[in-house]
């Protein structure tokens, strides 16, 4: 039968594995981001171990092969929760609820506390002012964490009238990065920053000329491509010869990443506040209106709603 989820299944099965099989899951908690996207020879050279016994620990931990072990790990990482918190609660004892809202809240608050340390303000001024100025901003990510954050991140600008879409697909994220210019800019956001689609997106984003950001992990090969690195230091277990005292943390950097996104936009919005275009003033003119149309209609169909329309029985 699956497991429900993978990544606690790991942790509770990896002291019963191979060596080998002990080593691959150890590599998997400490980077989610990267086993759900690595090759099998990538995983095997990062676990120092051979690619079939990749393949049997995939087995072992029930999976069919490598693809089915990577969709399931996408799954159960999907959740977001800090596998910190989720052991609180392996027992499944719903007693222990306020444990595990504690314990989910605590690793949220540091992973901020931490990234918020690491972000240097210079650096975040000089995002700040790109992405103002900007003719047109593209947001590349991939996943359940940064194809969202990316995507929010849009939203966000397109509210200021700024021309900004994201792409989470790697086929689109190259063909749009091919079309940036001088004057455009395009953001990357990778907590593991070796996301080999968005890393090349942003190469070619950059030899076009754009204005290349990322909002990535401190030390990544993305952090050394880009134009503006803004990084995050987000706590991750660094000892993958230990399963069992891995955290697990794609949700809390995707929080930290959203912090920073939110951040960005109301640092261009300040900026353009006092020259407001006059697009965006129309939208929130019109969104009010709406919002009074709207309070008006729900109130004149609590007088009249019992009577039919004219010409109906």
């Amino acid at each position: 039968m699956p497991v429900s989820n993978l990544i606690h299944h790991i942790r509770n099965v990896a002291e019963s594995l191979r060596p080998a099989e002990r080593k691959v899951a150890g590599m998997v908690l400490a980077d989610i981001d990267f086993a759900m996207r690595a090759s099998i020879t990538e995983l095997a050279l990062r676990a120092e171990v051979s690619e079939p016994s990749v393949t049997r620990f995939c087995r072992a931990v029930g999976a069919h092969g490598l693809r089915d072990f990577k969709m399931r790990l996408a799954q159960s990482a999907a959740g977001g929760m800090p596998f910190a918190a989720a052991r609180e609660v392996a027992s499944g004892d719903l007693a222990q609820a306020g444990t595990l809202l504690d314990s989910v809240t605590e690793q949220v608050v540091q992973g901020l506390r931490h990234a918020r340390a690491s972000l240097d303000p210079a650096v975040f001024e000089a995002a700040v002012a790109a992405l103002a100025s900007a003719r047109r901003v593209y947001f590349f990510g991939v996943g359940a964490g940064s194809g969202l954050v990316a995507q929010d991140a849009a939203l966000r600008l397109l509210r200021l009238d700024i021309a900004a879409s994201a792409f989470t697909d790697a086929h689109l994220q190259r063909l749009y990065a091919g079309l940036l210019e001088p004057g455009d800019v395009a953001f990357a956001i990778s907590q593991s920053g070796r996301s080999v689609e968005v890393n090349e997106s942003i190469q070619i984003a950059k030899e076009r000329g754009a204005t290349t950001i990322a909002l990535t992990n401190a030390g990544s090969r993305l952090a050394w491509v880009v134009d503006i690195p803004l990084l995050l230091r987000v706590p991750e277990s660094e000892a993958p010869e230990a399963p069992h005292a891995v955290t697990h943390a794609p949700g809390v950097s995707r929080i930290a990443h959203l912090a920073v996104v939110d951040a960005l936009a109301i640092g261009v919005a300040l900026g353009l506040e006092p020259n407001a275009p006059e697009p965006m003033r129309d939208a929130r003119t019109r969104s009010g209106e709406a919002r009074t149309a709207g309070v008006a209609g729900d109130a004149t169909a609590g007088k009249t709603g019992d009577a039919p329309p004219s010409g109906e029985a």
